[in-house]
C-alpha cells in the first residue's frame, strides 16, 4: 500500500461542493449534457444541480427513502427507487417483508409519469437502464430481479431469481446483464432469459459479499468489489470468467468498497470505501494513481462527462467535485496505448503460437532445413539455417517463412551453400521470323530461378489451314484384303498367263495412297523375302467375255 503523501490528490481539497442533503448520500448520477448532476439521499429528496455554480435547480420530496437512482430518454427522465425501513435495519431484517416502489419522473416538470410500479418485497438498491433504453432492471434485497418495459412501464416476463439478496446490477455493452449477489456473480442474456455464468467472486473469499460491478467498455472484462471480508476489486475475463490478474488492493482491511465505476475512456477507475477515501485506479494494471480523502465513509462516486473531474458522496451528506490531476489523466493516456500495444502483440504471439502448434495425429518428422537467401540476390534477408538449430518438435513451419520465398536446402548437415552469383537482369533473345525450333531458348538457367523457360516460337504462328484433298471412290467388292479397294475404270487383262518356274522373288509393299500432308511421311515397312517353294502350280485360264460396264458404287 502506497502511502498517502506520495499519491496525487492526497492532500488537495475539493473544488466544489454541493450541500442541501441531511442524510448520506446513495446516488449520483451526471446528465449527458455535462451541465448538471442529479442526487438521491434517504432524507427522502432528489436534487438536481447545477455544476456551474454548484446552485440546486431542483428538488423533489418523496414520501419515502430514496435508495436508489438513474437517468434515461438521454436526462429526460428519472427513476427513483422508494421505500421504508427502521434505522436499525440491517442484514438480518432482509427477510423481513417491506413494499418498495419505482416512480419515474419529468426531468423538466418533476410530475410523475409512471408509477408506484410494484412488484419487489424488500429493498432496492440497484437500477440500471439497457444500452438501448427499452429496459430497465431492478435488484432488490428480496432475492429477485424485475425487468421493466420503459415504453409502457409493464413487468417484462416473470422476476429473474438469483438465490441471494442483489447488490449490484449492470447492463454490459452487448446488452447482457451483470449481477452481484451476495454469494454469486450472475450473467443473464435477455433476450432469451438464460443465465450464462454463475460463479463464486469474491464469496470465495472468507464469504465475502460480491458489492458492486462495472463492465469495461469493450465487454471484455467485468471488474467486482467485495465488503469487509474481501476490500479488493478483482478482475474476470468475460471468455472464461475467470479471474484476470491480481486483485487491486489498497483500501484499508475490515472497510466495504460501496461503489466502482470506470471513467468515460476507460482508462480510470474510481472506488469509493467506508475507510473515508475514494481512490483512482490505472486500467488495467490496478495500480493506485490517486486518492481524495474525506471526512466520512464514501458510499458513491462518478465522473463527468468530460472525465475530469469526479463526484463523491456519502455519509458527509454532501457531494464533493474533485479535480483529476493532469499529470494522472496524462499517464492514464500513455498506460492505455501501451497496453493497447501489449495486447496487440499477445494476440499476434498467441497467434504464431496456434499456427505452429502441433496437429492431432501428426507425425512427428522432423521438419525439413531451409534458408533463405540475403537481399543482395533478390530474396529477403535471414539468417541462414536457422532452423538447423532448432529443436527437432514436430511443429509447422511458420507461415511468414513459408510464403517470403524460401527454399529447401540440399545439405542434410545444416552446412551454408556457397553464394551464388547475384542475379543478372534477363536478356531479350532477338528471334528472326521463320520456322522455329525447340533449340530457341528465351531466358538462362542462373542457378537461382528453379525453372527456364523454353519455348519454340512456331507454336505461336498462326497456320494456315490447307484445303482437303478431294475423296476418292472405291470399289468395296473386291475380295483381296490387303487391296482393301480398288480404283475404277482398269482394263480387264485379256491375255493367257501361265507360270512354268518357281524363282526366288523379293516382295515389296507397295502403299497405294499417297499420306495425308498433316500426317507426314508414311513409314514403309521393311522389304520381306520369301522363298516360293518349286511346286507345280495349276495353270490359270483365263477365258474372254463380253465388255462389261462396271458401275461405281457408293463407298
Amino acid at each position: 500500500m502506497k502511502d498517502s503523501k506520495q499519491l496525487p490528490g492526497s492532500h488537495q481539497k475539493p473544488i466544489k461542493t454541493f450541500e442541501g442533503h441531511k442524510k448520506y448520500i446513495t446516488s449520483i448520477a451526471t446528465f449527458p449534457d455535462g451541465r448538471r448532476i442529479a442526487t438521491a439521499s434517504i432524507d427522502k429528496t432528489i436534487r438536481i444541480w447545477r455544476l456551474e455554480d454548484g446552485a440546486e435547480m431542483m428538488k423533489w420530496v418523496a414520501k419515502q427513502r430514496v435508495t436508489a437512482l438513474v437517468l434515461l430518454e438521454n436526462g429526460k427522465r428519472v427513476v427513483s427507487a422508494e421505500g421504508e425501513f427502521p434505522d436499525d435495519f440491517d442484514e438480518d431484517d432482509f427477510d423481513d417483508v417491506l413494499h418498495w416502489q419505482l416512480w419515474v419522473r419529468d426531468v423538466e416538470s418533476g410530475m410523475v409519469i409512471a408509477g408506484p410500479l410494484e412488484g419487489h418485497t424488500s429493498m432496492v438498491i440497484a437500477l440500471d437502464i439497457s444500452p438501448d433504453g427499452e429496459m430497465l432492471a431492478s435488484g432488490s434485497y428480496d432475492r429477485t430481479i424485475i425487468l421493466w418495459d420503459t415504453s409502457t412501464w409493464r413487468k417484462k416476463g416473470h422476476p429473474l431469481l438469483c438465490g441471494s439478496y442483489v447488490t449490484c446490477i449492470r447492463f454490459s455493452p452487448t446488452g447482457q446483464l451483470g449481477v452481484a449477489a451476495k454469494e454469486d456473480i450472475h450473467i443473464w442474456d435477455l433476450n432469451q432469459r438464460k443465465r450464462l455464468a454463475r460463479f463464486k467472486g469474491h464469496y470465495d473469499l472468507n464469504t465475502a459479499c460480491n458489492y458492486s460491478l462495472t463492465w469495461t467498455r469493450d465487454g471484455t472484462h467485468l471488474l467486482s468489489a467485495g465488503d469487509k471480508y474481501d476490500p479488493a476489486i478483482r478482475s474476470w475475463d468475460t471468455s472464461t470468467w475467470k479471474q484476470a490478474g491480481d486483485p487491486w488492493t489498497g483500501h484499508d482491511e475490515d472497510n466495504y468498497i460501496y461503489h466502482i465505476v470506470l471513467n468515460p475512456a476507460g482508462t480510470l477507475l474510481a472506488s469509493a470505501s467506508a475507510d473515508c477515501t475514494v481512490r483512482l485506479w490505472q486500467f488495467p494494471t490496478g495500480t493506485e494513481v490517486a486518492r481524495f480523502e474525506h471526512s466520512d465513509w464514501m458510499s458513491r462516486v462518478a465522473f463527468s462527462v468530460d472525465g475530469r473531474y469526479i463526484f463523491s458522496g456519502g455519509d458527509d451528506k454532501k457531494i464533493s467535485q474533485w479535480e483529476i490531476p493532469e499529470d494522472v489523466l496524462i499517464a492514464a493516456e500513455i498506460g492505455l496505448l501501451s497496453s493497447t500495444k501489449n495486447e496487440a502483440a499477445l494476440r499476434r504471439q498467441k497467434t504464431k503460437r496456434l499456427l505452429n502448434s502441433e496437429i492431432p495425429g501428426q507425425r512427428r518428422n522432423k521438419p525439413a532445413t531451409y534458408q533463405r537467401f540475403n537481399t543482395s540476390h533478390g530474396w529477403d534477408a535471414a539468417s541462414p539455417l536457422a532452423h538447423a538449430e532448432r529443436s527437432s518438435s514436430s511443429r509447422l513451419l511458420d507461415v511468414k517463412t513459408f510464403f517470403n520465398g524460401i527454399r529447401p536446402s540440399s545439405d542434410n548437415k545444416g552446412k551454408q551453400k556457397e553464394r551464388r552469383p547475384k542475379r543478372n537482369a534477363p536478356q531479350v533473345v532477338d528471334v528472326p521470323l521463320g520456322q522455329a525450333t525447340y533449340g530457341d531458348v528465351v531466358g538462362v538457367d542462373d542457378g537461382i530461378r528453379p525453372y527456364v523457360l523454353f519455348f519454340c516460337l512456331s507454336w505461336f504462328q498462326k497456320k494456315k489451314k490447307k484445303p482437303d484433298p478431294p475423296r476418292p471412290v472405291y470399289d468395296d467388292e473386291l475380295d483381296d484384303d490387303e487391296s482393301e479397294h480398288a480404283i475404277i475404270d482398269v482394263p480387264i487383262p485379256t491375255t493367257r498367263t501361265q507360270i512354268d518356274t518357281a524363282k526366288k522373288t523379293k516382295l515389296t509393299p507397295v502403299s497405294f495412297f499417297q499420306s495425308q500432308p498433316e500426317a507426314g511421311p508414311s513409314r514403309l515397312a521393311p522389304p520381306v523375302e520369301v522363298d516360293i517353294v518349286n511346286v507345280p502350280m495349276p495353270t490359270t485360264r483365263i477365258v474372254q467375255h463380253e465388255e462389261m460396264e462396271l458401275t461405281p458404287m457408293a463407298s
